[in-house]
């Protein structure tokens, strides 16, 4: 009785903590195949070596088998064919530069303050006003081979975009509503970008082996004294081989992805909502 209790528990808290992601990693199935299946390798390592009964794995044959039927979901999802998407819903001027990709991510949140309050809000909040995305961001760059510890106190993220050698691109900056980005590269090996450093040279790129990543940040009105802001990311190949490779790439960095951009739009929001005399 008591061994039921406890896997209980175990399992409302694991439906807790999959309610928690969905709300910073809205859900992504390949991506969640790869964790998923990571999760059920370690598992079945762990009990390779030593049986736990708490797990529900009482035999070795058993783990062998739960870490096969891992590795199975993590090779799959990770070589599963990317589908061809098409914008769709409200026109945005982000449709103007990539209205057809093979991989995105779409946040948004409501705010109880003015699209002007927002905008500013945006404008201002550098990656120092979020510790849990600077740690995420220091790991993705640990992982690239990248130790650099960033300076205490960093300028404002849309600022830093706009900056020449940030290796990013405005793409547009002229909307009262929306900013949008862009980005040419091959983000899982690092190293210099093509030299590419106007909206017509984005639109026009295809060298084969790279990436083109396009997003912006919106704010529209929601009545009310309301702001809804969003923030979209959308990728798509130059080529096939490209294409594979970055798959497995943002299957696996998709939920530090989203939680860092959550992070963010949730801190623009607490920033946009305070009294003026406390920003």
């Amino acid at each position: 009785m008591r061994m039921w209790i406890i896997r209980f528990v175990g399992l409302a808290l694991i439906a807790l903590l999959l309610v928690l992601l969905s709300h910073y990693a809205p859900l992504q199935p390949l991506s969640y195949a790869v964790w998923g299946g990571i999760v059920l390798m370690l598992a079945g390592l762990v009990t390779l070596v030593k049986p736990v009964r708490l797990l529900g794995i009482g035999s070795r044959a058993r783990a062998l088998v739960v870490l096969l039927v891992g590795l199975a979901c993590v090779v799959a999802a990770l070589n599963w064919p990317a589908a061809t998407i098409h914008a769709s819903g409200p026109r945005q001027r982000l449709d103007d530069f990539m209205p057809v990709f093979e991989f995105y991510e779409r946040h948004e949140t409501l705010v109880r303050a003015a699209p002007n309050q927002v905008r500013e809000a945006a404008r201002s909040v550098s990656a120092s006003d979020m510790p849990a995305a600077v740690f995420l961001m220091r790991v993705r760059a640990a992982a690239a081979g990248r130790f650099d510890r960033p300076n205490r106190r960093q300028p404002p993220i849309l600022g830093t975009f706009e900056q020449r050698g940030s290796g990013f691109l405005p793409l547009d900056l002229t909307r009262p509503n929306e900013l949008v980005y862009g980005m040419v590269g091959r983000p899982w090996a690092g190293g210099p970008r093509p030299p590419v450093s106007s909206p017509e040279q984005f639109l026009a790129f295809r060298e084969p082996g790279n990436i083109k990543v396009a997003f912006n940040m919106r704010w529209d009105d929601a009545g009310q004294g309301k702001t809804r802001i969003s923030t979209e990311t959308r990728c798509t190949s130059t080529d096939a081989a490209a294409g594979r490779i970055f798959a497995r790439y943002w299957r696996v960095i998709y939920p530090g992805s989203a939680i860092i951009r959550r992070v963010w739009l949730d801190t623009i929001a607490e920033r946009a909502e305070r009294p003026p005399d406390t920003h």
